[in-house]
């Protein structure tokens, strides 16, 4: 297979738009943080609303713990604890075990090879793909990487040539760049994020295995049907689709009909019906739609085709 291109994202990215990161930036997978183990055993605050997000866009998604143990037994307990998070969902990517920080300072070799492998191990028997997060220098010289091969690698260097690990590990992931990017714009949808290659067809894999949340059956099933318009009006409703403008790119960019929806939207909300654009243009020139932004956010809110509104403004005003 060809490489795919990706990102990991984490609370650090904030509200992340992965349907525009998709569809604009060309991005085809994301790796997700899910949490981690060094403040405590916690979950990324934006890893629910991340998997919703790429659910919702259609983009296949990974995830990956942040490591912080010292011993096999902590180990354990931090993929116990990730397993806990990952449960009831389903992932396209290996999920991945994050081997940096404290985890390099505090252990030797031995150990944390130990480590990395009692974790592993662990996310298997619990019916995972697992891999191991880690730069290349770090799989050379901290981890005794002949005995981790089994394992998919997903390799940090942030430079212009994929790395191999000196173990002869293959490379199935490669981190490139993040704050530093040497082969590409080091941004997508304006913020800073890592950016990734994979060299492995991940979803085809993990789903004839039946793993990560899949059954083999899954495998030869056809995608799930996206939801109806009244349940993505629901959804809006329920506030997961925004307001306004992004509201409008948000459905569009899943593929879903905006106007559509947002009639339903009304209707359920007990809106009165849609005004003629004549009718809102003179309410427009009346000054009771605001003016610039405030005023396109507006009339986008209930439903109204800001473009064929201000276009007939214009002509009453020439």
């Amino acid at each position: 297979m060809s490489q795919k291109f990706g990102i990991d994202v984490s609370h650090w990215q904030g509200d992340f738009n992965f349907a525009r990161a998709k569809s604009k930036e060309g991005v085809e997978f994301a790796i997700l943080k899910a949490g981690g183990g060094d403040a405590g055993l916690y979950k990324d605050s934006k890893f629910e609303a991340n998997y919703e997000k790429c659910e919702d866009c259609g983009l296949p998604k990974g995830a990956y713990f942040y490591g912080n143990a010292k011993s096999v037994a902590e180990a354990k307990k931090e993929a116990e604890y990730f397993i806990s998070i990952l449960s009831g969902k389903k992932y396209e990517y290996p999920v991945f075990y994050d081997v940096e920080g404290k985890m390099i300072t505090d252990n030797d070799r031995a150990t944390l090879t130990e480590i990395v492998k009692a974790f592993c191990s662990t996310m298997e028997a619990a019916g995972y793909w697992v891999g191991i997060y880690s730069s290349e220098s770090f799989f050379n010289s901290e981890m005794n990487d002949g005995e981790l091969t089994r394992y998919s690698h997903w390799v940090a260097r942030w430079g212009k040539s994929k790395p191999a690990p000196s173990s002869g590990a293959e490379t199935q992931m490669w981190q490139f760049g993040g704050e530093t990017n040497l082969l590409r714009s080091n941004k997508i949808n304006g913020q800073t994020c890592d950016q990734d290659y994979c060299y492995v067809d991940y979803p085809t894999k993990i789903k004839a295995a039946g793993l990560n949340g899949y059954t083999k059956s899954q495998a030869s099933e056809p995608a799930p049907a996206k939801k109806t318009a009244v349940e993505i009006a629901d959804e809006v409703i329920a506030g997961k689709w925004g307001n306004g403008e992004e509201r409008k790119q948000r459905l569009t960019e899943a593929g879903y009909n905006y106007a559509e929806i947002q009639d339903i939207v009304n209707g359920k909300c007990g809106v009165t019906p849609k005004k003629s654009v004549d009718e809102l243009a003179r309410e427009v020139i009346a000054g009771k739609w605001e003016n610039g932004s405030e005023r396109k956010s507006r009339l986008l809110a209930e439903g109204y085709d800001y473009g064929a509104v201000q276009k007939r403004v214009n002509e009453m005003l020439s």
